[in-house]
């Protein structure tokens, strides 16, 4: 059983280490991909007919689709070999649920969204890694926008009582699909894909709330949801007030 247990754990590295170092190579040529499609279709070299300005979309979005799950794998692939360095520092959390909702919000435009922030009158501060909180919220905020065709979706930040301490709690809730509570269990594995035929319709890597459920973590919180199918869901980051 030990053997086995070590054969599995350098296994584990080995994939790590491969994800890693292919991840690199791979978003070189990707990002020249990525940029001369876009050089091509601002039509800055000449002109473009409708056909090839159409194939040229279609190679631009399949290379930012790779350039994504790249990016997912390797961050996964850091976290699963414990290279991940946190930086804490002190975090207005407003200023950050703002900042997202600002970013995020010409994606929930096009599709007729409603997309707004709530926030409490008291300013909550706290320490944590800015870049990987910024990462969760807006993996979830997200989500939410793809997952909804009509209505809203909202991002709120409050205070919570906790177990000795108290909780920040981000909530990002939507008026979406929801998912079947069948597929619930599997919601945060890697590569979870949950069956739906308005799903079927959206591009993702299904390693979204996989690798925000590992960040949470080492934010030393967890990512809790409730959600109905056909009615919408809601994710709650939660995460120590420090």
């Amino acid at each position: 059983m030990e053997e086995k247990a070590t054969e599995l754990s350098l296994t584990s590295k080995y994939k790590s280490d491969f994800l890693a170092n292919m991840s690199h190579e791979l978003r070189t040529p990707l990002n020249a991909i990525i940029g001369f499609t876009g050089t091509l279709l601002m039509k800055l070299p000449g002109p473009l007919t409708a056909e090839q300005e159409r194939q040229l979309k279609t190679v631009r979005s399949g290379a930012q689709h790779l350039h994504a799950l790249i990016n997912d794998l390797l961050d996964i692939a850091t976290i699963t070999s414990g290279k991940v360095e946190l930086k804490p520092e002190s975090v207005a959390c407003q200023e950050v649920v703002e900042e997202v909702v600002g970013s995020m919000r010409p994606l929930a435009t096009a599709k007729g969204l409603e997309l707004t922030a709530r926030l409490p009158q008291v300013a909550i501060t706290t320490r944590a890694d800015l870049r990987a909180l910024k990462q969760i919220l807006l993996n979830l905020v997200g989500n939410a926008i793809k997952f909804t065709e009509q209505g809203s979706v909202s991002l709120t930040v409050d205070m919570r009582p906790g177990r000795g301490a108290k909780l920040i709690e981000f909530s990002v809730t939507d008026t979406g699909i929801g998912v079947r509570a069948e597929d619930q269990a599997k919601l945060f594995g890697a590569f979870a894909r949950v069956e739906s035929a308005a799903i079927e319709r959206t591009e993702g890597t299904g390693l979204g709330l996989h690798l925000s459920q590992q960040l949470a973590h080492l934010l030393g919180g967890r990512i809790d949801f409730d959600s109905q199918y056909a009615r919408g869901s809601t994710f709650k980051l939660l995460i120590p007030l420090i």
